[in-house]
């Protein structure tokens, strides 16, 4: 089966590249630069995986990348993934995780090819704080962010553009994933990078951290892709939307702890209200009760181990 990844290149799409090329698949890879080469790809897999650049946001581009891939299915990952990138280039993230998804939604609607399921890579940060309980897929979007807004948008878009146009697109709503390529803008890769300078003498035993007592519902990345691919797997059940989570708020202290283990060090924690994030939710856990019917889906992977994994990986690639 020939399958599309857009943002191919990016933290989750290498991990969803390597797990369709190991279910037999042809898959043709998107990226805005060159082929990744610092990544968790191996070097086969790389090579298994056709690459092509494209900037999604210019539609002309998008729709001759569909016609010339001719795809079975489409999994969207092209976008801003950063909340503190998207509020520092909010009109860039709104044309990207926006107006380009619009744009390929359009392109597969005017494709040739039989596309069997457009799978959206949405994220809780759509929902906001979520009601304080269990946040399920009826739960209203009220984001609290630009990068909440722009993702807000992208569900709303790509599932109502997706019943106009008749392309069987599904939104699957992303709650954090964890794991080894992450960039260090995000909390368990900085960890990791600061904590390995810590253990080589290269920085003071001092870390200085935000609000380490929020909790949110983070899942391995390994684990998020095979969602993924589940839900492409489903059959006449498009314009739906599916969270993607474990069900288990986790608070980031304990993501700190276990890079703390795994590096063997104890350094002073010190809480700077500079990396605080004001106005933030304590706590946001997901529901993914309609996924677990459809699929059978859960999260299996362990979050500790995924640390210690992520840790391992910054230590040997380089990132740190």
């Amino acid at each position: 089966m020939r399958v599309l990844v857009t943002g191919g290149d990016g933290f989750i799409g290498q991990h969803l590249v390597e797990h369709l090329l190991g279910r037999g698949y042809e898959v043709t890879a998107t990226m805005l630069g060159e082929a990744p080469s610092d990544g968790t790809l191996s070097r086969a897999d790389r090579a298994a995986a056709e690459w092509t650049r494209l900037d999604v946001r210019d539609a002309d581009a998008v729709a001759s990348v569909v016609n010339a891939a001719r795809p079975r299915r489409v999994f969207h990952l092209a976008g801003f993934s950063s909340g503190a990138e998207a509020r520092l280039r909010s009109r860039d993230a709104l044309a990207v995780n926006g107006a380009g998804t619009l744009g390929l939604v359009e392109a597969v609607a005017g494709a040739s090819a039989d596309v069997q399921a457009v799978v959206v890579a949405g994220s809780a940060d759509a929902y906001g704080r979520g009601g304080g309980g269990p946040v399920g897929e009826r739960t209203p979007l009220r984001p609290l962010s630009v990068y909440g807004a722009t993702k807000a948008a992208q569900d709303v878009l790509a599932r109502g553009v997706g019943v106009a146009l008749g392309v069987p697109v599904v939104v699957a709503r992303l709650f954090p994933l964890l794991g080894p390529g992450q960039r260090p803008v995000f909390a368990l890769p900085s960890f990791c990078r600061r904590a390995l300078a810590i253990r080589r003498g290269t920085a003071e035993p001092r870390l200085a951290v935000g609000n380490l007592d929020v909790a949110r519902d983070f899942t391995d990345v390994r684990d998020g892709v095979r969602a993924l691919a589940d839900i492409a797997d489903l059959d006449g059940t498009p314009h739906m939307a599916y969270n993607v989570c474990s069900g288990v708020a986790t608070k980031v202290r304990r993501l700190l702890e276990w890079v703390l283990e795994r590096a063997e060090i104890k350094p002073e924690v010190v809480r700077d209200p500079a990396l605080v994030r004001h106005g933030e939710p304590e706590v946001v856990v997901g529901d993914s009760a309609r996924l677990r019917a459809a699929t059978g889906w859960r999260a299996e992977r362990d979050l500790r181990a995924c640390a210690h994994a992520t840790m391992d990986w910054v230590a040997g690639s380089g990132a740190a």
